[in-house]
């Protein structure tokens, strides 16, 4: 626990912020998981706050794609056909994002947490490639990983 103090410690100011509103970004995860475990029937946000807001995460996952992708072209960093695949991969996280909004069932949120481990997936593929920081992969993983307990516990709850 010291040694990760000691490596927080060393990040820049910026750095920190986007990990405390990444580590921040779980709590409508959290609370909508609460609500749904303790009011099934009569619940506080009216909707099922995990898919939801799950969907509208899973769809600024992909769309930082199209953000690098404008940052990088014309730099010669990336193959022409590498350039075409990540700008695909940008949208199609919104894709699956407003399926998973159109399907009633909770296979939605099977579609979801698959949404999740794919977008983890890319990242995984295109950290070299891209020259992602190892902070933000190791802060995704972390992230990635809660949000799908919970997506699980979500699921089990509205099964």
């Amino acid at each position: 626990m010291n040694k990760l103090l000691n490596k927080f410690s060393l990040l820049g100011y910026s750095v920190k912020i986007m990990i405390l509103i990444g580590v921040l970004g779980l709590f409508p995860f959290i609370f909508g998981l609460v609500d749904l475990w303790v009011n099934k029937n009569e619940l506080l946000f009216k909707i099922n706050l995990p898919k939801y807001y799950g969907a509208i995460i899973l769809t600024f996952l992909g769309s930082k794609y199209w953000g690098i992708i404008l940052n990088l072209h014309g730099k010669n960093k990336l193959s022409n056909q590498l350039e075409v695949n990540i700008i695909i991969w940008s949208i199609l996280p919104s894709i699956i994002g407003i399926i998973v909004l159109s399907i009633q069932n909770s296979f939605s949120i099977i579609i979801l947490a698959f949404g999740f481990i794919l977008s983890q997936i890319i990242d995984e593929l295109l950290y070299n490639r891209i020259n992602l920081p190892y902070w933000y992969l190791m802060l995704r993983r972390a992230l990635t990983s809660l949000v799908l307990v919970i997506l699980i516990c979500t699921y089990i709850i509205i099964k």
